[in-house]
């Protein structure tokens, strides 16, 4: 009600405002009959107007919309790496022998994700901490739930598959619960981790092109105790 009456209140001082105009013009010119003319022709072109300035503003309200959902899927994003997507990459790193031979440039994030992109990200099952994989996955599955039911999640197809894909293994897991495990229980988690592996890559390399956009102190810190740079020999990053 109270936007109805302020709508309303500026819809009347517009009103007033044009007819001052018009009665400004006929006073200066003298000439009522161009003045109408004139007026009239304006007035013809008003849905082209409207038609215009709607389409602009509705651009302009959608990517604001838009950058809006974004910085607050980026928040989701750092909440998961700060409780469970951080402390579950360094595990699966350290399982990655093949890592040290690929030559990743974290000055050049873009690089660096193409480089993920074909990478094959297969781990060895038997250099993994594979109780504290399990302490990470299972512990983590408050944050997973809350983060897999925000309606912003289903916008960022990659964040929610790999909220999907760990949400699979923490099942794995939970079946296997604490009996000895067998070589093809081995083999099937390799799988299973192998694909969170790859996703979570991805998404570690996408979440740090944003803390280098917006937040560079941050962009820093995390840089600094990647998990990619302390696994491997060919890793590069330079301080700005």
């Amino acid at each position: 009600m109270k936007n109805l009456k302020q709508h309303l209140k500026i819809s009347l001082i517009l009103f007033i405002i044009s007819i001052v105009m018009f009665l400004l013009l006929y006073l200066m010119f003298g000439r009522l009959f161009n003045t109408l003319y004139y007026s009239l022709m304006n007035i013809c072109f008003i849905p082209v107007n409207v038609l215009i300035v709607t389409f602009v503003f509705e651009e302009l309200i959608e990517k604001h919309s838009k950058v809006e959902r974004l910085s607050k899927l980026n928040m989701l994003i750092g909440v998961f790496f700060s409780d469970i997507g951080f402390d579950l990459l360094n595990l699966i790193v350290a399982s990655d022998e093949k890592l040290k031979y690929l030559r990743l440039d974290f000055n050049d994030l873009k690089d660096c994700k193409k480089k993920f992109r074909l990478y094959r990200h297969d781990i060895d099952f038997n250099r993994i901490d594979y109780n504290r994989l399990k302490d990470t996955v299972i512990n983590g599955r408050d944050i997973l739930s809350t983060l897999i039911s925000n309606e912003n999640i289903s916008e960022h197809e990659m964040f929610s598959d790999l909220l999907m894909t760990i949400m699979h293994l923490r099942d794995e897991i939970t079946f296997m619960g604490d009996r000895e495990l067998t070589d093809e229980d081995k083999r099937h988690l390799e799988t299973d981790i192998s694909r969170v592996y790859k996703i979570l890559s991805l998404q570690w390399t996408s979440y740090l092109k944003h803390l280098k956009q917006f937040y560079p102190y941050q962009y820093n810190s995390a840089i600094a105790v990647n998990p990619f740079i302390n696994h491997s020999i060919n890793t590069e990053y330079a301080e700005e």
